[in-house]
């Protein structure tokens, strides 16, 4: 909610929190990456994007099985 109204430090905080409670959310990575590219840090927002998609396929290949 924190990222669609615009207030950064507190998305930052939430998607923290989230990473911290289960690395494995892969909505929260994406958040993160969002903020970064707000941040025009290009690399960082890539490397995040990369995090939760790979995230994203291992929890697929395991609800797929």
């Amino acid at each position: 909610m924190y990222l669609i109204h615009n207030d950064n430090e507190l998305a930052a905080l939430a998607f923290s929190r989230s990473h911290a409670t289960d690395p494995e959310n892969a909505v929260a990575w994406l958040g993160q990456a969002v903020l970064a590219r707000r941040s025009n840090d290009s690399t960082e927002a890539r490397d995040v994007y990369q995090h939760a998609f790979e995230i994203g396929d291992r929890s697929f290949v395991r609800l797929s099985s």
